[in-house]
């Protein structure tokens, strides 16, 4: 642990659950341009429309593939399949020191749940490939939950999952509009800005503890 990194400490206000968001907190794109490389294959409006039909997916309406499938049917000069695109949402790396500080906190007596939106072949994928649930106590993916952050819908089905009280949770993303919703039900919650790394994430994981 870094010399300057802030220790992680339990305290009367701890809450009983902490929910992680995954993309920008747990783990991180591999730095390529996703819109610069889609409008590269489709053209302008390809990354906007696929990026729109991900939105049933990640709500568990449609299976992905399925969605993938029919915008490549009015996309046909992409030169791209399904799979092609499928590989692009398994483009990223799970940082080792974030796990290591859930870790930490669960340690604590802290139980913590994965709070994020996937469609799901991404939601296998971090499961299958990364093995998250060996890092958590429960996991709530957009997907399966029916709703997507920001969406009240999303954080009531945890709280009413958990059988917990909103005060009794924290959570932490790096989207501000996420954090505002959840704020907005009574969880305390918390932006983390990605760019500050694990000794960032260590300190504001150390304000939710708190209190």
């Amino acid at each position: 642990m870094p010399e300057d990194a802030v220790a992680l400490e339990a305290s009367a206000g701890m809450p009983r659950w902490l929910l992680w968001d995954c993309d920008g907190v747990l783990q991180h794109g591999t730095g390529a341009d996703w819109g610069a490389r889609l409008e590269a294959f489709g053209g302008p409006g390809f990354a906007e429309a696929l990026f729109a039909y991900e939105v049933p997916a990640l709500r568990g309406e449609r299976p992905f593939r399925e969605c993938l499938a029919e915008l490549l049917s009015g996309w046909p000069q992409t030169g791209l399949d399904v799979d092609d695109l499928l590989h692009m949402w398994e483009a990223f790396t799970v940082d080792a020191e974030a796990l290591g500080i859930v870790a930490q906190v669960r340690a604590l007596g802290v139980r913590c749940a994965l709070a994020t939106n996937q469609q799901d072949h991404r939601a296998a994928y971090m499961r299958e490939h990364w093995g998250y649930d060996d890092h958590v106590d429960r996991s709530f993916y957009s997907c399966d939950v029916g709703a997507m952050k920001p969406e009240a819908a999303f954080f009531e089905h945890i709280i009413e999952t958990l059988g917990e009280a909103p005060e009794d949770l924290a959570f932490i993303d790096d989207v501000p509009a996420n954090v505002e919703a959840a704020r907005a039900l009574g969880i305390r919650a918390l932006r983390h800005d990605p760019a500050s790394g694990p000794v960032g994430l260590r300190a504001d994981v150390a304000r939710l503890l708190a209190g």
